[in-house]
């Protein structure tokens, strides 16, 4: 029986990674390396674990393992091999959950980027759209192979979905040349930061019956929404805005596009990374203007990394300033010094988790990157004007 076909097939029609396993640890092994993103919240993503598992599990089983991340794995025996579909995730990206889960683990804030990317590169798919994808994929190869059972790992719960079906419309050339002009208004858009007039456009072409669905989702092109989603990182790159903030909107897009073949809600999430992708770099228009390229560069480092010791080494180094020239045109070009535009952007956040969250305040201290909560109050009440408990107090009436 030809395995390696049916591991393609799955592949195919679940476009995430497939694995068979023979009793070889070493492929367990590549995959903790690639996908274990902290043992801690994956104690069964290591080869050892999945080892165990693998070579105590039933004939006729569904097995799908989930972890505190909420990522999953699926895997099943055929033909005395066993198939792992996976990593994947079930749900889209939350900051607030993924605050929790760090929170909750003790795991410091610094993980919070790179917990994002880990997770917003899964595919997004449902357990009942495997287990059907498997099984008629299996019945093809097998008619008289028995009917598999299934069982969750770590009891965690999932509400089956209903199939979805994908609706693909006919191809109209007449409208080519409206696309690319439509195209090129958005990317131009996109890189001057123009929010409302995105939204703008929008609404006019669907006035015009030429809605996004009809210029994007058009089969003329092959991943036509791909192809979108390169243009749009590129005309937002050009704008000057930081590629890690680009890549965080633009694989959450990925994310969501692959959990579902319905046109009308591939057009919904490719029009929000467009307005989130014009408000990113709205946003760093703003912040940045008047700033020299090199003030730049660590005013998108200090965004990214403020919940961090920053090191002076790794501003100079990004600069090309020596330590005191940089404290010097930093003040004189952002008016604050970098120990300030840090506090500032420390305490922001730890307002908007007083105001969103009943989380302590010591832990969202701890978060934002203050080891000492006496001294988290004194500097959010010098930024703020109140202590946080006055702040959320305030923000609850």
């Amino acid at each position: 029986m030809d395995l390696e076909l049916l591991k393609k097939l799955l592949h195919n029609l679940l476009n995430t990674e497939v694995m068979i396993y023979d009793n070889d640890v070493r492929p367990l092994a590549a995959f903790e390396d690639t996908y274990c993103f902290q043992k801690a919240l994956q104690p069964m993503f290591t080869a050892n674990s999945l080892s165990y598992l693998l070579n105590s599990m039933n004939d006729t089983t569904f097995y799908e393992l989930v972890d505190k991340l909420n990522v999953c794995l699926f895997f099943f025996r055929f033909d005395q091999k066993v198939f792992l579909i996976g990593p994947y995730v079930r749900t889209e990206y939350s900051d607030e959950k993924m605050q929790g889960i760090l929170i909750k683990n003790k795991m410091p804030a610094s993980y919070a980027t790179s917990l994002r990317l880990y997770y917003t590169a899964l595919p997004l798919l449902a357990s009942c759209q495997i287990q059907r994808t498997v099984s008629a994929c299996v019945m093809s190869f097998d008619p008289l192979f028995p009917e598999y059972s299934y069982r969750r790992l770590l009891g965690f719960q999932e509400e089956p979905g209903e199939p979805k079906t994908y609706q693909q419309d006919s191809i109209d050339y007449s409208r080519i040349y409206q696309r690319y002009h439509a195209e090129n208004r958005l990317l131009k858009l996109i890189e001057k930061g123009e929010v409302e007039s995105i939204i703008q456009a929008y609404e006019d072409m669907q006035e015009e019956s030429a809605s996004l669905i009809d210029l994007f989702l058009s089969p003329v092109y092959q991943s036509p929404i791909s192809i979108l989603r390169a243009l749009a990182r590129k005309a937002a790159e050009r704008s000057g805005l930081s590629i890690i903030t680009i890549d965080q909107i633009t694989q959450k897009s990925v994310q969501r596009l692959s959990g579902t073949d319905n046109v009308r809600k591939q057009t919904q999430y490719c029009y929000e990374m467009l307005i989130e992708l014009t408000t990113a770099v709205r946003d760093h228009l703003v912040n940045t203007r008047g700033y020299s390229s090199a003030i730049v560069k660590v005013v998108e480092y200090l965004s990214l990394n403020y919940t961090q010791n920053v090191s002076m080494d790794a501003l100079c180094q990004l600069s090309d300033y020596s330590s005191s020239h940089l404290a010097k045109i930093f003040k004189q070009e952002t008016g604050r010094t970098m120990t300030q535009y840090i506090a500032d952007l420390r305490c922001r956040q730890a307002a908007e988790m007083l105001r969103e969250t009943n989380l302590p305040i010591q832990e969202i201290s701890s978060y934002v990157g203050y080891t000492d909560n006496n001294y988290f109050v004194k500097v959010f009440k010098k930024v703020m004007g109140n202590t946080p408990s006055e702040y959320r107090t305030s923000a609850m009436q």
